[in-house]
């Protein structure tokens, strides 16, 4: 019996815990594509948008240069280009509520060489802080899903 209240106070401690990991971000990721229909490896532009859904101030926390790298793919086709820096500054931005961070990140997908056949790739595309969060690490945020047609 004692093994049974064990088991059972494991469990309500991990779904409590989940409870209050999971509290709601005040920012939502959205993401926009330049285009739909891409060739395998060939780079280009994603417009992203980090909007404060909150209805207070928020402040977000992004690489004044090497803000790509704080954009991640739920597919592993997807890559996020990087970009070389000399000066990297952590920025504050305050978002007043409904503002949004705006900035342009270039992706490329590489698929296994085909017949030529266009493939369709849907992704979702998360951002992560410039610092973690104290307790509940460094998980993105991730956007609604987008699909792009790949020519190989």
């Amino acid at each position: 019996m004692s093994e049974f209240k064990l088991i059972l106070a494991a469990l309500l401690l991990s779904v409590f815990g989940l409870a209050a990991y999971g509290q709601d971000s005040p920012f939502k990721v959205e993401i926009k594509l330049a285009q739909t229909k891409v060739n395998n490896y060939e780079p280009f532009s994603v417009a992203t948008a980090i909007r404060n859904t909150s209805t207070a101030e928020q402040t977000l926390e992004v690489w004044s240069c090497s803000y790509p790298t704080q954009w991640v793919s739920d597919v592993s086709s997807v890559h996020v280009n990087l970009v070389g820096c000399k000066k990297n500054d952590l920025l504050n931005i305050k978002l007043k509520p409904g503002e949004a961070c705006e900035r342009v990140v270039t992706i490329r997908i590489q698929l296994s060489p085909g017949d030529g056949k266009p493939e369709s790739v849907t992704f979702r595309m998360g951002f992560k802080a410039a610092n973690f969060v104290t307790g509940q690490g460094n998980l993105p945020l991730w956007s609604d899903a987008v699909t792009v047609n790949v020519t190989k």
